[in-house]
């Protein structure tokens, strides 16, 4: 027996998927990635480190705000720049406004409609108009969040090494201050009704990787936590080990014997304790017993990380009142340096590494995705979870197709980033 689906819709990029089956037992499963290799390591060397982040920036439409951060902290730690209280603040409310953005697009647009089988999404909108509403209002607001300190809301213009270009008026902050109160309402209703939905029974073994900060729900900064082991993205980073596979222009990742999965789930699974306050009323509100080895809870999870991340950002909004955002900008020196860093993207841990010669050019540049990290264990999964789903009379092939596909949006990949 064979599977093949020639296109996965509602996800960032394109790729099929296709699986051999003989006597119930799956011989294969595999996505197949129909995007081209952008070589964008290779771009970076020989460019000026003042110029690397913008570059970066483009690998994804989607989330550019962590890309260019994640950029620039490898170069701070590659350079020993010191990076000041007030600019790690903005770069966190841009972080915030990076995941409502990308959550809210998910949740909705793209996750929903697998609940309820509609695949049109006029007709969703039609059926769920306040949700749809509240989607958006949470899309604006985090947009907005990156408009206001980036410059724009893709590819932001203001952030460089050590700081920014040109910095966000008290004015505008307080605004976005003002309109994180309807933010919040929206994110708890989307929320609650996430929780309420009904997710496929699927139980595997798992290993979990995100950041992990005390006192944090950490997204900014923190040490890499697997498992019960801590370690830096200096030490964690180069024992990932990433493999080409004939035909994919997609690396698959593990750590050590491990295949192991990143984004919202795993980061609840470790940091739940932090969520913010109404974050985690939401949380303790639904059936979602932690820790979670289901992927389809991912989606219920970006749900609860949409209310902790306006809760936050309008934290960061109201310590931002008292701060001084007119300070010059850190001198630092040009100086040869290797720098790891590593930043919680919507889709998962984010991890650069780069060496700098003396004169600021980058002479080696790695870039590990979320999505490159996550799509060996997707594949696992997809590989345990079909002999449930071909076991079962009452299922059709296109049925079961059609969870094929919802397994695949749970994780909630973007090939645009993975093939980089």
């Amino acid at each position: 027996m064979k599977i093949k689906i020639d296109h996965i819709a509602k996800i960032e990029g394109h790729a099929g998927f296709v699986a051999d089956i003989a006597q119930g037992n799956v011989i294969k499963a595999r996505l197949d990635i129909a995007e081209g290799a952008r070589l964008l390591e290779g771009i970076l060397q020989g460019r000026s480190y003042n110029e690397v982040s913008q570059i970066t920036a483009r690998i994804c439409g989607v989330c550019p705000v962590v890309h260019t951060l994640t950029s620039l902290k490898a170069l701070e730690a590659a350079m020993d720049v010191f990076v000041p209280p007030q600019i790690v603040l903005l770069r966190e409310l841009m972080m915030m406004g990076q995941i409502l953005n990308s959550h809210a697009l998910h949740l909705f647009f793209f996750s929903l409609s697998d609940f309820f089988g509609i695949k049109n999404d006029l007709r969703l909108i039609k059926k769920y108009p306040q949700k749809a509403k509240d989607a958006l209002l949470l899309r604006d607001f985090g947009n907005a969040l990156i408009d206001v300190i980036g410059g724009r809301s893709i590819h932001p213009l203001t952030p460089e090494v050590g700081g920014f270009k040109k910095f966000p008026t008290h004015k505008r902050l307080k605004e976005l201050e003002e309109k994180s109160q309807r933010a919040i309402s929206a994110a708890e209703r989307l929320a609650k009704f996430f929780g309420q939905l009904k997710y496929p029974a699927f139980e595997r073994n798992c290993q979990f990787v995100c950041l992990s900060f005390p006192g944090h729900y950490a997204i900014y900064d923190g040490e890499v936590k697997s498992g019960k082991s801590l370690e830096t993205a200096s030490d964690f980073m180069p024992k990932i080990q990433e493999t080409q596979i004939r035909g994919s222009a997609v690396k698959r990742s593990q750590y050590g014997d491990s295949l192991y999965m990143v984004g919202a789930l795993s980061r609840l699974n470790y940091n739940a304790k932090n969520l913010n306050q109404r974050a985690k009323a939401i949380f303790r509100e639904t059936d979602l017993v932690l820790p979670s080895s289901n992927p389809f809870h991912n989606v219920l999870a970006q749900a609860i990380e949409m209310v902790h991340c306006v809760e936050e950002s309008y934290k960061l909004l109201k310590k931002a009142e008292a701060l001084d955002f007119e300070i010059d900008p850190q001198p630092f020196e040009i100086k040869a340096g290797k720098g790891y860093a590593a930043m919680e993207a919507p889709r998962g841990t984010l991890f650069y590494y780069y060496e700098v010669d003396e004169e600021g050019f980058i002479k080696n540049a790695n870039i590990v995705t979320p999505t490159s990290q996550n799509l060996a264990r997707l594949e696992e999964d997809l590989k345990e979870y079909l002999p449930s789903l071909i076991g079962k009379k009452d299922i059709c092939q296109k049925e079961c197709e059609e969870k094929i596909k919802m397994l695949v949006r749970a994780y909630d990949p973007c090939l645009t980033c993975a093939t980089h």
